[in-house]
């Protein structure tokens, strides 16, 4: 906590959560926030960037209050972090919209010493989903990421849970404040997370159930924290497309999980991969992307996931032959996907192939080759191997 804290939490009570205008009071206005607090109503009411109804919460709202709650929130054992302190994040103060006040319980991790990636996806998560957000969130953790997450159920659960089973650094960015009871399914959760050396976080002094807009505000948080966000199971009507968003306008990587070609619950997913999204599968494929993070001790499994469901062995007389069927067998499961036919032609020919090669054989751009590829994949008619070479699945 710096001693200019308290006009932080004054501007943040006037202004709301989610706000850019403490930040853009603290950069403009001479002297910062304090000189903004000494300048007064009529000063205030003059600035084009501040409302009447603003000029008056400012004047409402006293510093003796800021200060009565800078001091509950050390009772509860909360550290206070505003942009002035040294240890708010750097990557959240740089964007446009910084929190002016965050509410921290536990140990917040030193996000300058490792690299951080947002998972987030769909509350009612399909059995897939929940099996790649406990593997990825292993991954990740086990790989040396600091795990960032908003804790409600469903893809959340499972990522924190992945994560926590890797004793691995765990932060999740709540919509309330940090004594509310919401969720109360996930209790034990945000227990662990701040008994392993983790973190809750949140912009809400006191707010006992989200309101309108706290899901946009966290979900700001989580991507502005992160050097990436990796989104699972995303409708294209969904809170988890807002997470793209957020990671676009702050310059943020977005991961998708692509999920089984044709779902309906994916096809949110499909359209940020088609936009230029990166497909992923597996957490490596995240980690790949910082290797000057990336710890030197063993690489974490991409087979880690909770027990697969047996599949009825094929008989000899139902295996696909080597090469001849795979364009078929993919078009008698459904609509075939665009390129799909040109990508197992090459494929075909036998051997692996590099991704130029076929980039080469097919005339796909590599993008949308990379997203075709890995729902070939997950349909299990192509397999990879390390260094992004392919061959029949």
């Amino acid at each position: 906590m710096t001693d200019n804290s308290v006009y932080w939490v004054w501007l943040q009570q006037a202004f709301g959560e989610g706000s850019a205008i403490p930040k853009l009071i603290y950069e403009e206005f001479p002297g910062g926030v304090e000189a903004f607090y000494r300048a007064g109503p009529v000063r205030w009411n003059a600035l084009p960037y501040v409302s009447e109804s603003q000029a008056a919460a400012l004047s409402e709202f006293t510093l003796s209050k800021a200060r009565f709650r800078l001091e509950y929130a050390a009772n509860m054992g909360w550290e206070t972090l505003t942009p002035e302190c040294e240890k708010y994040p750097e990557a959240l103060r740089n964007i446009s919209d910084p929190p002016a006040v965050l509410y921290i319980k536990g140990q917040l991790p030193d996000f300058s010493s490792a690299p951080a990636v947002g998972v987030a996806g769909a509350r009612e998560a399909v059995q897939e989903s929940q099996e790649a957000a406990m593997r990825i969130g292993y991954q990740l953790a086990a790989g040396g990421a600091i795990v960032v997450s908003g804790g409600a159920v469903g893809v959340d659960r499972c990522v924190i849970t992945g994560a926590l089973s890797a004793m691995g650094q765990v932060v999740s960015v709540l919509p309330v404040d940090l004594s509310s009871t919401y969720l109360t399914d996930n209790a034990d959760l945000r227990r662990r997370i701040v008994e392993q050396g983790g973190a809750l976080v949140s912009e809400y002094f006191s707010q006992r159930s989200p309101s309108r807009g706290a899901f946009h505000c966290r979900n700001r948080i989580i991507s502005g924290l992160c050097f990436g966000v990796a989104l699972i199971q995303a409708k294209v009507k969904s809170g988890t497309m807002i997470y793209a968003r957020h990671a676009a306008q702050q310059g943020r990587e977005v991961y998708v999980y692509p999920g089984p070609p044709m779902s309906s619950a994916f096809a949110g997913s499909r359209q940020l991969i088609d936009d230029g999204a990166k497909p992923v599968i597996d957490g490596e494929d995240i980690l790949s992307d910082c290797p000057e993070f990336y710890w030197g001790g063993p690489r974490p499994s991409p087979a880690y996931a909770p027990p697969k469901r047996r599949e009825k062995p094929r008989t000899r007389e139902e295996a696909p032959p080597a090469y001849e069927e795979p364009a078929r067998a993919l078009a008698d499961s459904g609509p075939a996907l665009p390129g799909q036919r040109e990508v197992l032609q090459a494929l075909a020919e036998g051997g692996e192939k590099s991704l130029g090669q076929l980039e080469e054989k097919t005339g796909l751009p590599a993008g949308k080759l990379m997203a075709l590829l890995t729902r070939l994949e997950l349909a299990g008619l192509v397999k990879s191997s390390p260094g992004k070479r392919y061959r029949l699945g």
